[in-house]
């Protein structure tokens, strides 16, 4: 008899946790929807219909707003937010139309796209964000240590980034975008990144084998 009552606990157990969990993930979906709508973005066409491509350029760009900078990387003498993507623009123009030109901490987004993969180190002390696109898979490593030195956020949607090192990886999940978050890399590259992010996010950390 006893048995038997401990099994009806346990199941009831299972189901209210798994209730439970449903819940939660569909309130973390719905305040990111709410912090998507805080700021005034442009209209879109084809019936208001977002592309996968333009959901994550805007992604990345909301990011850039909950996101703070070391002062000697962004401060009043900055003009513009350096959006650069490294790698062949993974987005289409249409996407970045979006986020170009955007307010993002006092200033306007300024999109850069360096095609062939390689940036130069003056260029990187332009940057604040980078977005590594999966064109530069092959050479990701080498690519993330080039990064490491500068306080710049890096994003990417490329399977595992932010396990190697990366700090924001964006993951199509049926109609949705998920992302993990690395806060070990954001901390070393001396950036903040809002709580609302982090508690959204799946934090992950850098592999041991990346860290060797």
């Amino acid at each position: 008899m006893a048995s038997r009552q401990l099994e009806i606990l346990n199941r009831a157990y299972l189901a209210i946790a798994y209730f439970v969990s449903t819940i939660t993930k569909t309130l973390r979906c719905l305040t990111f929807l709410i912090l998507i709508a805080i700021n005034p973005l442009p209209a879109f066409t084809q019936e208001n219909v977002i592309s996968e491509d333009t959901l994550k350029a805007l992604y990345s760009y909301k990011f850039t707003l909950f996101t703070d900078w070391p002062s000697e990387k962004l401060n009043n003498d900055i003009i513009a937010l350096e959006f650069c993507i490294i790698g062949r623009n993974p987005f289409g123009q249409s996407a970045l139309e979006t986020i170009q030109g955007q307010p993002a901490k006092d200033k306007n987004i300024h999109v850069e796209v360096y095609n062939s993969g390689v940036v130069s180190e003056e260029s990187l002390h332009h940057c604040h964000v980078a977005f590594v696109s999966d064109s530069e898979t092959h050479r990701m490593p080498a690519l993330l240590n080039s990064l490491r030195p500068f306080p710049i956020l890096t994003i990417s949607d490329i399977p595992g980034f932010s396990n190697r090192g990366g700090m924001i990886t964006l993951i199509k999940s049926g109609d949705h975008i998920k992302f993990e978050i690395n806060l070990g890399a954001i901390k070393q590259a001396k950036l903040a990144v809002s709580s609302k992010i982090i508690e959204l996010a799946t934090v992950v950390k850098t592999s041991n084998e990346e860290r060797n």
